[in-house]
């Protein structure tokens, strides 16, 4: 990801445990999930609203492993409690970019591409500033340009956009993946 490896937090056995044990789309069940984790990591009550850094690195860890587990009500309830740009994405993070399905990845690009926001990912993605000035007055959607581009030279992973769209303040608009 950009020469930066997240940080890798190991969950407590107990949290992985209830990850597993605990049947799908029960509300109450991943509330009593996530009361566990900031009990085994001794959070404030406040830690998943506004979580400092490594907390938000605990929270990824804790929503990738419910991935895995395909705990998608998890995964879900996370987002629901905590910021955008914080539980990571939706899709596999290892997945290519352009491997996206269809509508999340024109929601995405469509997104990027209303404003000046794709810009800023261009950039993140080493575009010179004669490249990106020569798509914003040539090309109707930037940003999937952009995202072809780059993908046709090195993989281009969906973590890898969603962190970058994280560090550049589009927190909302990564969370469409």
């Amino acid at each position: 990801m950009d020469g930066k490896k997240r940080k890798d937090f190991a969950l407590p056995d107990s949290i992985k445990t209830s990850i597993q044990s605990i049947p799908l789309n029960s509300g109450s069940d991943v509330k009593d999930i996530v009361i566990q984790f900031q009990e085994a990591l001794q959070l404030k009550a406040t830690s998943m609203a506004i979580p400092e850094p490594e907390t938000k690195s605990m929270i990824r860890d804790l929503a990738l492993r419910a991935k895995s587990e395909k705990r998608d009500d998890l995964v879900r309830h996370l987002r629901d409690i905590t910021p955008a740009g914080t539980t990571g994405p939706l899709l596999n993070e290892d997945m290519s970019v352009g491997c996206m399905p269809y509508k999340q990845y024109e929601e995405l690009t469509f997104s990027l591409s209303g404003g000046d926001e794709w810009k800023l990912l261009a950039e993140r993605l080493g575009l010179s500033q004669i490249q990106i000035r020569f798509l914003d007055k040539r090309v109707t959607n930037p940003s999937d340009v952009v995202l072809s581009a780059v993908g046709k030279h090195r993989h281009l992973s969906v973590g890898e956009i969603y962190d970058t769209l994280v560090d550049c303040e589009l927190p909302a608009i990564a969370d469409l993946m």
